[in-house]
């Protein structure tokens, strides 16, 4: 697809200052472990109340009570029993100011045993994902608005994908298959207008990508993805992007006290994206934990054969943020 000299190359300095929210935004607040099972109708739907519970460790997930999540209007949906049954928030720069609303129950049969890495993950709203956001807009905005296409790996809720999809862009969701029945149905709730089902795919091919219009070829869709180089190729052809994506994202996929290695599959499908479509740019933001392996992430994605450069564009010591870009060899 056709695109602007900022999207060919990564920006070459560390980026501190693109964040809406003011420099006194905490990250230390609890993280939740305990994914919501109950499956009752929420009572309280308006109720502004921690997404995270009282457990000492800190891994991200936000807060209702944080400066960041207040930006973006955070509420967690909780029914009388203050049990979370879903999330809202309003991105900043909407101008139309919709609500997104996300269940955050999983169905019965994807229930996992507890501290079940990708399930429960997979119903947080982690700090990695709302400023990779705010990165992506900012960097790429203009592209976005005209419909360039954005698949989101290890997506979990899917925020960061369904923003891009809200301010004008083309969305694949892509997660393992236990969380594709939430991700579907919070779709349908969010976009039914524009929500495409598994199938072929719409647009018109042109160049190394899919270049889609806004209007009935604006689309969002959810597919699962196995981290492999096959895995791409049947997402590709599953969601119609056979030329490949102009933008990849993944927000905090790489953790290995949680995920374990996975980061090293994660390489794989990178690698086979940017082979596919070598123009593509792909956004890693992560946040630093003790022991996450994102140092042996980053330099095993400098090794790949398909890899051109990797930068990292935002380094956040305080906030325990980075982002890098990469790009394919042109």
């Amino acid at each position: 697809a056709q695109r602007s000299q900022a999207t060919q190359s990564p920006p070459a300095t560390i980026v501190r200052s693109y964040l809406p929210p003011p420099a006194s935004h905490r990250f230390d607040q609890p993280a939740c472990y305990v994914a919501s099972i109950d499956q009752r109708t929420p009572s309280v739907i308006n109720n502004m109340s921690d997404h995270c519970g009282d457990d000492d460790d800190s891994l991200g997930s936000v807060d209702s009570n944080d400066t960041t999540m207040r930006t973006i209007q955070f509420q967690s949906l909780r029914d009388d029993n203050k049990l979370e049954q879903g999330i809202s928030l309003v991105w900043p720069t909407d101008p139309e100011s919709r609500t997104l609303a996300l269940s955050t129950l999983l169905e019965p049969d994807d229930l996992a045993p507890l501290f079940a890495g990708a399930q429960w993950a997979g119903t947080r709203v982690w700090h990695a994902a709302i400023h990779g956001m705010f990165y992506m807009e900012k960097e790429y905005g203009t592209e976005m608005a005209t419909g360039a296409s954005l698949l989101e790996l290890g997506c979990g809720l899917g925020v960061p994908g369904m923003i891009w999809h809200m301010l004008g862009g083309n969305t694949v969701l892509s997660d393992q298959e236990s969380i594709m029945s939430q991700l579907h149905a919070n779709l349908r709730t969010n976009f039914p207008d524009t929500t495409k089902t598994m199938g072929g795919g719409e647009g018109v091919k042109e160049g190394g990508a899919t270049k889609t219009a806004k209007g009935p070829s604006h689309t969002i869709s959810a597919h699962p993805l196995s981290w492999s180089r096959d895995g791409v190729h049947k997402l590709s052809n599953d969601s119609g992007y056979t030329n490949g994506f102009d933008y990849v994202l993944n927000c905090d996929c790489v953790y290995e006290p949680l995920y374990g290695k996975s980061w090293e599959l994660l390489v794989e499908v990178i690698d086979e994206l940017l082979k596919i479509n070598p123009k593509c740019v792909v956004v890693s933001s992560v946040e630093r934990r003790r022991a996450d392996g994102i140092d042996g992430f980053v330099q095993r994605m400098k090794s790949c054969e398909h890899v051109g450069s990797v930068v990292q564009v935002l380094r956040d010591d305080k906030l325990q943020l980075e982002i890098y870009v990469t790009t394919g060899k042109q």
